[in-house]
């Protein structure tokens, strides 16, 4: 069988989960669609440019309420207020036809593909259907309006001019202002288009001036990259295609302009622009040298700055945790967030391999390997006061998660170490050698009939992030660890799509970033056919359910644990692992009933490559090719573990 996108969209996956009915649903290719009156459940997003972070809110009741705040107006101020703009449920364009004023729409569909755009119930034989997105550039939220004539007469359409101001502090006022229209008369067939437009500025400056097609066309291109550009997963299922580019799409989007430059950061209206060593460091920068965008390489660049520049300026100790508001204002600390940031920034440096990048933040390296160092306790692990869930669980004086975190995060320096001739290379490895010991000896235990890890000396019921030392490639108590996870006491909800449990004895808390790295660690073991499962029903459930498309446990559509989703394939399913700036290792498991997959166009290690794997009767085919040349081309069981080397 020819191996096409349009030929795996077609197939129909034989293992797919049979839940409750989609919220979201895939009419056509390189986009979603929710119909309201199927559901009570409003549509809820988050949209992003390099200025504005939006928050969506459409149902069939109230319209379309987005709010939106603007960043970094002027260039370079700390923004003391927050520059919020939100609509009122009448603020919509005052349109008439045929003289006869049109009431407010209520939308009856929506289609998302990363501009959203709504389609209204026809009215007097006009078809109306309203887009909305950020500019990816400026402070500035565009709406644009069509209306298509679908009967059989011409119609009479006008607009009033609107205008409302709204100030913040001194110095910026936003402003919303429609686009009028003089009674142009729309003959059968045609449409009229026209804008509205909400933007901020200093209260000196003028206003923007607007080119709503050369926004929409910024806007397209970034979607065209997540849906069919640099690193798509092409399977046999589209759901898990599409999920996947809408989370890509997520991640291309959310660089935000600071007084600090462009960085990376947590996304959602609560969160921008702060950054913590965990979301942007440890959970989502490793994913994104995959897609090849220059910017956000940059963006990811910055936000390391800010790590390094304090920790030249201020020292490491206590080591930063988290930079936050728009003044990046130093907050948390003591969670184990030298480990993060050790694992992150290597493996984010080893996959983009960029050696002018890595000689930069090598001394950031140096700084977060120190501080690890300088919290290792006599018996071998690492103290930290608590973790990213930041005292909502308890975690003794050492947990599980910062001392996993650190055994990876050496093993990934001394990768980097190696590419970049450092002596550190040996002692790096020294280290991790000695930590998975001590983390076998301290923290391997039994805890609730299995034979898996406690998460602090005192801990004794099971905790979601007992798969860390597995993501690790730490595998002594892998099976039993699996086991745990995948049991009614840590995971009750798996089979409805919900989260793992933070603790097997509280429930109020699922936390979607474990659940991610549960799916990456089970293809990783191997579980091909349980990880596969479950990853549709948690697709089905939290990507296309009606918090979708980005899961959240917050519901505010932060970067995470989105971000992690892609990483279910490219380190789970295909199983790639850095082992320099030019090289890694790839252990793929095909689903039995798949008989091809492929990353496509990756841009990792600063080539651009495919990896494809297919069936060879009962073996494996995987072939890597670049620049017209086939890398590799083995078969081999289920398992196997193939290694490439690019050319320098």
């Amino acid at each position: 069988m020819k191996f096409t996108p349009l030929t795996l969209s077609a197939m129909v996956c034989l293992t797919s989960p049979t839940i409750a009915k989609d919220f979201w649903l895939r009419e056509k290719p390189g986009s979603i669609t929710h119909y309201f009156k199927t559901s009570e459940t409003p549509v809820v997003l988050c949209m992003q440019g390099r200025k504005v972070v939006m928050q969506v809110q459409a149902d069939e009741i109230k319209g379309l309420l987005p709010k939106t705040r603007f960043f970094n107006v002027p260039a370079g101020r700390v923004d003391k207020g927050k520059a919020i703009f939100e609509h009122p449920t009448d603020l919509t364009p005052k349109i008439a036809i045929d003289g006869k004023p049109l009431d407010d729409p209520l939308p009856a569909k929506a289609e998302f593909n990363g501009i959203l755009t709504l389609t209204y119930p026809a009215t007097d034989g006009l078809a109306i259907t309203r887009t909305i997105y950020p500019s990816m550039t400026r402070a500035l939220v565009v709406e644009d309006w069509r209306l298509h004539n679908i009967g059989d007469k011409p119609t009479s359409v006008s607009a009033r001019p609107g205008r409302i101001e709204k100030r913040e502090g001194d110095a910026v006022v936003m402003v919303w202002q429609s686009q009028p229209i003089q009674g142009v008369d729309v003959a059968p067939g045609d449409s009229i288009s026209f804008h509205t437009s909400t933007h901020a500025r200093l209260v000196n400056e003028p206003d923007l001036t607007i080119d709503p097609a050369a926004e929409r066309a910024a806007r397209q291109a970034v979607v065209d990259a997540a849906w069919t550009g640099s690193g798509r997963l092409e399977t046999p299922d589209p759901d898990l295609n599409a999920a996947y580019a809408l989370q890509k799409f997520h991640v291309l989007e959310t660089p935000i302009e600071t007084y600090k430059g462009v960085i990376t950061h947590n996304g959602s209206l609560t969160y921008s622009p702060g950054v913590w060593a965990n979301d942007p460091v440890e959970y989502s920068s490793p994913l994104f040298p995959f897609f090849g965008d220059a910017g956000l390489n940059e963006a990811s660049m910055n936000m390391y700055r800010i790590w390094l520049d304090h920790c030249r300026e201020h020292g490491i100790d206590p080591f930063p945790g988290s930079f936050e508001h728009a003044a990046l204002k130093l907050t948390q600390r003591w969670r184990g967030d030298d480990a993060m940031v050790l694992y992150g920034l290597a493996k984010f440096l080893l996959f983009q391999g960029d050696r002018g990048a890595a000689e930069e933040m090598w001394p950031l390296i140096l700084f977060s390997a120190e501080s690890v160092k300088r919290n290792t306790r006599k018996d071998g692990i690492v103290a930290s006061k608590t973790d990213e869930m930041e005292g909502r669980y308890p975690t003794g004086d050492a947990n599980l998660s910062t001392s996993s975190l650190a055994y990876g995060g050496y093993r990934l320096a001394a990768h980097l170490a190696r590419s970049l001739g450092k002596v550190e290379a040996a002692e790096f490895d020294q280290r991790a050698e000695q930590l998975r010991k001590s983390i076998e000896s301290f923290f391997g235990a039994e805890v609730e009939g299995f034979q898996t890890y406690r998460y602090y000396k005192e801990n004794t019921v099971l905790r979601g992030w007992i798969l860390l030392p597995l993501a690790m490639d730490i595998t002594e108590r892998q099976d039993a660890t699996l086991d745990a996870m995948v049991s009614d006491k840590l995971w009750p909800n798996r089979m409805q799509g919900g989260d793992i449990l933070a603790a097997s004895d509280r429930r109020e808390t699922e936390w979607g970033r474990e659940t991610y790295y549960a799916l990456r660690v089970l293809f990783k073991a191997g579980r091909t056919e349980q990880a596969l499962d479950l990853t549709q029903r948690v697709v089905k459930a939290q990507i296309f359910g009606g918090r979708g498309p980005y899961p959240d446990e917050d519901a505010i559509d932060m970067l995470c644990p989105g971000s992690l989703y892609p990483r279910v394939f490219t380190e789970g399913m295909f199983g790639i692992v850095p082992t320099g700036m030019d090289s890694f290792e790839c252990t793929p498991w095909l689903p039995k009933d798949w008989p091809r997959m492929a990353l496509r166009e990756v841009k990792a290690f600063g080539k651009t490559w495919d990896i494809v794997v297919e069936r060879d009767g009962n073996l494996q085919k995987v072939t890597i090719t670049s620049d017209g040349r086939t890398m590799l081309s083995q078969s081999g069981p289920a398992g196997k573990t193939h290694k490439v080397r690019f050319a320098r």
